[in-house]
């Protein structure tokens, strides 16, 4: 279960929602329409929305760089699953003549629990108060596509 901060942002709750929801109008493409909605708004916003940045980096150009990485665990409870295989089997009638029949077995198959496990990296690049530019990476940087 993901938990979100208080002044965490819309864009962080659209990207976890979507991600746990594992939806197919989640996209990267969507994710990338989002951020670029990010560009151009002042540092003050970004932080009231993101919170504060997990990490800071002077750039020699001046501007700095935040970085903000969230990661999704999913769990998958273990369960069964019905198996079905067909079996040759080989036998002597009462005539003595061999004969084979196929026959459909269907048995119960353990699948064990699983975690997905997806990340998002996000950085701003802010100079003069604003955002200059938006990167990022991951399986996890989805979002539902803007129309």
């Amino acid at each position: 279960m993901t938990v979100f901060r208080t002044g965490r942002t819309l864009a962080f709750a659209v990207l976890g929602a979507c991600v746990m929801a594992i939806s197919a109008c989640a996209t990267e493409e969507g994710y990338r329409q989002h951020m670029s909605m990010e560009m151009g708004r002042a540092s003050d916003d970004i932080m009231m929305r993101w919170g504060p940045p997990q990490n800071r980096s002077s750039m020699s150009n001046g501007r700095e760089m935040w970085s903000y990485t969230k990661t999704t665990v999913d769990e998958q409870d273990g369960y069964y699953r019905d198996e079905t295989r067909q079996v040759k089997r080989t036998f002597t009638d009462k005539d003595g003549k061999q004969k084979t029949e196929t026959i459909e077995e269907t048995f119960p198959v353990w699948q064990p629990p699983r975690v997905y496990r997806s990340t998002c990296s996000t950085r701003f690049v802010m100079g003069g108060g604003r955002v200059e530019d938006v990167t990022f990476e991951g399986d996890g940087c989805v979002a539902e596509e803007l129309k």
